[in-house]
C-alpha cells in the first residue's frame, strides 16, 4: 500500500482499466484516483473503513462503466479498452472455429487442446465428436459428410495402439527415464504422426485471455465470418464477457453503430473486388 510498484487486485476488470485510463491525465496517483473517484462512498465511513470495505462495489463499477462509455463512443479512443481484459473458456468447438479464433493474436492469447498430447479417439454418447452444423446437416450432403468424419475418426482410434507399439520397438528409451514418462513419449509421437487424420471439423477445447479491444474485435470478426458456429460462439462470448468486461465490448453488439460500420465496410470491400474482378 505505500510502494511504487505494486499490483491492483480485487477490482472488477472495468475498474482496473478505468483508472489506468485517468491516470494519464490526472496528477493523481492510482490509489488516490480509487478513493476520490471510484469509492467516493468511504468518505462518508468511519476512519478505517476504506480498509475494510471491499472495494469495487456497485457504485466504482458504475462510474467506471460510465467513463468507458463516454470514452469510447464519444472521443472514439479504443485504446483505452486494452486497459482490462478477461479469461474465456470455449468448450465443444470445431477446429475450423477455433483457427478464426487464434488467427487475431494482437491483444490475445489463445491455447488449444494439443492434438500431441491427447488422444481423441474417445465418443460421446456412442458418437466420435466432429462438428455437426446444421445447416450442413439439412442439406444433402450430410450422409457423406458424418460417414466421412466417421470413417477419418475410426481409422485415426484404430492405428494408435499398433502405432505405439511399433514406436516402442523402434524408440530406444532415454538413460533414467521412466517407464511413465516413455510411454508419455511414445504416445505422444504416435499422436502426433495421427492428428493429420482428424478432420476439421473435430470438437476441441480452447482457452483465451486477452484486453477488451482485442474481444470486441474478435467478437465483430466472429459475427460476420458467415458461419454459424461462429455466430453461436459470438453471441455466447458476448453475453460472458458482459458479467466481466461489459463496457469494453458493448460496440460488437449488432445494434451497436460501430459494428454496423464495420459490416459495411466489408460488404462495401466484397462488391468492390468483385466489380474489379468482372
Amino acid at each position: 500500500l505505500e510502494g511504487p510498484v505494486f499490483v491492483l487486485t480485487n477490482l472488477p476488470e472495468v475498474v482496473k482499466g478505468a483508472l489506468f485510463s485517468r491516470y494519464s491525465r490526472s496528477p493523481l496517483g492510482v490509489r488516490e484516483l480509487l478513493l476520490k473517484e471510484f469509492l467516493p462512498e468511504l468518505e462518508e465511513q468511519a476512519p478505517g473503513a476504506a480498509d475494510a470495505a471491499p472495494p469495487g462495489g456497485p457504485v466504482s463499477v458504475a462510474r467506471a462503466q460510465d467513463f468507458y462509455d463516454r470514452i469510447l463512443d464519444g472521443y472514439g479512443d479504443d485504446s483505452i479498452s486494452e486497459l482490462g481484459g478477461a479469461h474465456v473458456a470455449i468448450e465443444e468447438v470445431s477446429m475450423i472455429a477455433t483457427k478464426i479464433l487464434e488467427d487475431a493474436r494482437i491483444g490475445g492469447s489463445p491455447l488449444e487442446k494439443s492434438t500431441r498430447y491427447v488422444s481423441f479417439a474417445d465418443k460421446v454418447n456412442g458418437e466420435y465428436r466432429f462438428c455437426r452444423e446444421p445447416r450442413l446437416m439439412r442439406s444433402r450432403h450430410k450422409k457423406l459428410y458424418v460417414e466421412t468424419c466417421r470413417l477419418l475418426f475410426q481409422t485415426y482410434a484404430e492405428l494408435i495402439e499398433p502405432l505405439c507399439a511399433w514406436l516402442e520397438r523402434v524408440v530406444p528409451r532415454e538413460p533414467g527415464a521412466s517407464d511413465a514418462a516413455y510411454k508419455r513419449a511414445v504416445r505422444a509421437r504416435a499422436y502426433d504422426a495421427l492428428r493429420g487424420l482428424l478432420p476439421a471439423s473435430t470438437l476441441t477445447n480452447m482457452g483465451i485471455f486477452g484486453n477488451g479491444r482485442f474481444f470486441e474485435s474478435l467478437l465483430i470478426r466472429l459475427r460476420l465470418a458467415g458461419l454459424g458456429e461462429t455466430e453461436r460462439i459470438a453471441a455466447a462470448m458476448q453475453r460472458e464477457l458482459g458479467k466481466v468486461i461489459p463496457s469494453f465490448i458493448r460496440r460488437a453488439d449488432p445494434a451497436h453503430p460501430h459494428f454496423a460500420a464495420f459490416r459495411d465496410f466489408g460488404t462495401g470491400l466484397r462488391e468492390a473486388v468483385r466489380r474489379f474482378a468482372a
